[in-house]
């Protein structure tokens, strides 16, 4: 997977409402979950200096988002984590991230855009048995 290409896709799920962000959304999922795509804070800052901030924080929402799931490897999960948190800090000028359940990624972020639809995109591509048929190490691995 070449850089360019994960750049692209970030860009594109930042530009767009996140629910029509869900096929660019679920291609960034299969390359983060399953082949070991994991940005770096440098790609980051060059896709911050060219994209409005609301479209890099839609960018970062969608990164924390896929961080939570457990399909995401611990490594790559803690990593995203780690990158949101130092960015929304930037941003936001805080990190209020909860320590404990479930809360809108959207929200923390300051947008107005749902998850719901693409929480339910990435349903499929998080059970198990697609996880597996991947052939690649993924959270859910044993």
């Amino acid at each position: 997977m070449t850089a360019s290409y994960t750049r692209k896709r970030l860009y594109r799920v930042g530009f767009r409402h996140l629910d029509h962000a869900v096929d660019d959304t679920k291609q960034l999922a299969e390359a983060v979950w399953y082949r070991g795509y994991c940005p770096t804070q440098a790609e980051l800052e060059r896709l911050q200096g060219v994209m409005p901030r609301e479209a890099f924080q839609r960018t970062l929402c969608v990164l924390e988002l896929l961080s939570q799931y457990p399909v995401c490897r611990r490594d790559t999960a803690k990593h995203l984590q780690t990158l949101t948190r130092h960015f929304h800090r930037q941003l936001l000028g805080n990190d209020d991230t909860p320590t404990q359940g479930r809360y809108s990624p959207s929200k923390r972020w300051g947008l107005t855009d749902t998850t719901t639809s693409l929480r339910k995109a990435l349903l499929p591509l998080q059970t198990r048995t697609y996880a597996d048929a991947t052939g690649h190490r993924h959270g859910l691995s044993g």
